[in-house]
């Protein structure tokens, strides 16, 4: 499976009686000198602290709410202490969010030119609803180590200095390939009228190029555009989907992709009353996942494996395994 990914934003939630709002958002190439050099000198001594484990410097230098919840930071930091060690980072691009005195609920930001054909190339649109007045800034930096490119991107908040208030650290490639490369993949199976494989490989292609998942981009709005389109029922979005095999009904709540440097695989949840009978419980997971194969062969010209999970109200969780070399012979 791949390295947890955790994304912890620190804010305070203002309600806002007065309309109006005032809120701005600069590129990279707009912020005044001074500040971007303090923001992106922060977000390399973030990276260097991260690279070397160091969450305890990390929490000194982040935002009083981030510090008093910070296990999720200090996770992320540990999983991917292995990809971001003795690797060299480059900043891809920052800006500066400005919220004015009266922060707009949905916390939405446009960055850069927008015309009447929409985003420009390097625009950017961040969605943060619920931010206190303030300033912001995101940093994204690019790393290249041992484990392949990563993602390391920052919020940072002005607090008398700039301080840590989030942290994503994402791959930008799976199974050996980059986000571009399942792009061309998905439109190729889009064409053969493939859209399960489709599916998950736009869905895959636009994870490992969001830096955020809070930004957009007008490749990645493009990217979702075309994920939308071909999206079979069967898949869950937002709510669970009723599969039926041999006259029994699954609640499937969950259907993602799963990778890691060797492997490429599929990975589908449901729910269950309960998990105690581990066995048959399994069995039952197995046959989801057989069932799900046969339906839609085209998957084993995409994945390795398929993996069903049995999940009961309490988290218990009972996976099932189908290798789909095995499946093909």
């Amino acid at each position: 499976m791949n390295k947890r990914s955790i994304s912890v934003l620190s804010v305070l939630i203002v309600l806002i009686a007065v309309p109006g709002w005032s809120q701005t958002c600069q590129s990279r190439e707009e912020i005044a000198a001074a500040d971007r050099t303090a923001i992106e000198n922060t977000a390399q001594q973030l990276f260097e602290q991260s690279a070397r484990g160091d969450a305890d410097s990390i929490r000194t230098n982040s935002v009083p709410s981030l510090q008093s919840s910070f296990n999720g930071i200090a996770g992320a930091v540990n999983d991917n202490k292995d990809a971001l060690s003795g690797a060299k980072p480059q900043i891809r691009t920052a800006f500066l969010l400005d919220t004015g005195a009266t922060p707009s609920p949905d916390g939405r930001f446009y960055c850069g030119v927008y015309s009447g054909n929409g985003m420009a190339s390097n625009g950017a649109e961040f969605d943060l609803p619920g931010l206190a007045a303030g300033k912001y800034a995101v940093v994204i930096q690019d790393v290249v180590g041992s484990k392949g490119p990563y993602a390391f991107s920052t919020v940072l908040q002005q607090m008398n200095g700039w301080k840590l208030a989030g942290l994503q650290i994402r791959p930008e490639s799976a199974y050996g390939h980059d986000g571009i490369w399942y792009l061309e993949r998905a439109r190729d199976y889009k064409n053969k009228g493939q859209n399960h494989n489709a599916w998950f490989f736009y869905a895959t292609s636009w994870d490992l190029m969001a830096p955020v998942r809070f930004m957009e981009t007008k490749l990645l709005g493009k990217i979702n555009e075309e994920l939308t389109s071909v999206q079979p029922k069967d898949i869950p979005s937002g709510n669970p989907v009723s599969y039926i095999v041999n006259g029994k009904t699954y609640s499937i709540t969950e259907m993602s992709v799963l990778h890691t440097q060797n492997t490429f695989d599929l990975a589908i949840k449901y729910s269950v009353p309960s998990t105690a009978d581990f066995n048959a419980t399994q069995a039952d997971a197995r046959n989801l996942a057989n069932a799900y194969v046969a339906q839609y062969p085209e998957l084993k010209d995409a994945f390795n494996n398929v993996w069903a999970h049995a999940i009961d109200p309490s988290g218990g969780d009972v996976p099932g395994l189908v290798n789909l070399e095995q499946a093909t012979n």
